[in-house]
């Protein structure tokens, strides 16, 4: 009789899901996992292929269920970590460790490599940009050997270092995502116009305060946690400037697009690209700078603006070196590399042929 029961009771379930899920209408957004879910409209092409990210996405209380299996984790288990996350006086933490030595190294090469090749006629520096783990307890937390990563890469650079570590702490971030706050970059500006023999400008920004940006990270715990705010900074010579990318032209600094779609941090140049030139029709000089870059440099590019009469910020995870040297003349401009400690660690995304 109990065996009875227990089948009737897991066969009303698996039947009364199955029919919740023909009944609802299907979700095209998940602002939980910050991506777009299988559809009806997938099945229609390879319904098979599909069939099964379909049933996952569409399923009436998966949320609810990601939740439930961050919780259980943290408070029953006493995992410190779920999902490859920590969470630290509310911010979550994506947890990048070990450290990996030959990436670390082909970094190393493949920087040493395009400046030599390619730089010689240019004013060089580089900047790494700290991932929130570094701000944890070696001790208590499994991360990376920080000071050994940045020895290692200080040392084989041929190229002069700003560091901007000491200027930013855990607060600079978002709490559920891996980037830095715009409004956060200031004074990183004002050191990059110093080392570059700028006249920093303390420039008046009119602020914008977007609600409910659930960022990168937030789907990997409990969805209790509270989303993010995310602020874009803009002024007259910002607002004018002309962007264009290799696959698209004619867009703005700031694509209000953006707020649409899954990903609102793509806000900032649209989001991922493999080349952007950024025009500055109300420029005060002639100079020209070129960012080798990550997704950080997409909020902080647009506040180097003022400075200059052209940006253009190169991709490499999108596009290789090779091709890029047929669209950018790199000779007497200032060159910025500004790359976050999660690339150097995962350098093999980098298209650099330098072998």
């Amino acid at each position: 009789m109990k065996e009875r029961i227990i089948a009737i009771l897991f066969t009303s379930i698996l039947f009364g899901f199955s029919i919740t899920t023909i009944i609802l209408k299907d979700k095209e957004i998940s602002s939980y996992e910050r991506r777009r879910l299988t559809t009806a409209n997938n099945l229609s092409e390879k319904f098979l292929d599909n069939l099964d990210d379909y049933l996952t996405d569409q399923f009436p209380v998966r949320n609810t269920m990601i939740s439930i299996n961050s919780i259980f984790d943290r408070y029953i288990l006493g995992k410190i970590d779920s999902n490859n996350v920590y969470i630290k006086d509310g911010y979550i933490i994506d947890k990048n460790y070990p450290a990996k030595e030959k990436n670390i190294a082909g970094f190393i090469k493949k920087i040493n490599y395009i400046n030599e090749k390619y730089l010689q006629n240019s004013n060089v520096f580089y900047t790494i940009i700290p991932d929130k783990s570094y701000f944890l307890e070696e001790d208590k937390y499994l991360t990376i050997d920080y000071d050994k990563l940045l020895s290692k890469v200080n040392n084989n650079l041929n190229i002069s270092y700003i560091d901007i570590i000491p200027l930013l702490n855990l607060d600079d971030y978002y709490k559920t995502d891996i980037h830095i706050k715009q409004e956060s970059y200031e004074k990183v500006i004002k050191k990059l116009t110093d080392k570059f023999n700028l006249n920093y400008q303390n420039n008046k920004y009119q602020k914008k305060v977007y609600d409910n940006f659930f960022g990168a990270s937030y789907s990997k715990v409990a969805k209790y946690m509270k989303p993010d705010k995310l602020t874009t900074m803009t002024n007259d010579i910002i607002e004018n400037a002309k962007v264009n990318h290799l696959e698209y032209k004619d867009k703005k600094v700031y694509d209000i697009k953006q707020l649409d779609t899954p990903d609102l941090y793509n806000i900032y140049l649209s989001g991922p690209s493999s080349l952007v030139q950024i025009e500055n029709p109300n420029k005060i000089n002639d100079k020209e700078l070129i960012i080798f870059r990550d997704s950080f440099a997409s909020s902080f590019a647009p506040l180097l603006i003022p400075y200059y009469k052209k940006i253009t910020l190169i991709d490499l995870r999108y596009i290789k070196m090779d091709i890029v040297s047929n669209y950018v003349d790199f000779k007497n401009k200032d060159v910025l590399f500004a790359y976050s400690t999660l690339i150097i660690n995962e350098s093999n995304l980098l298209k650099v042929d330098n072998k």
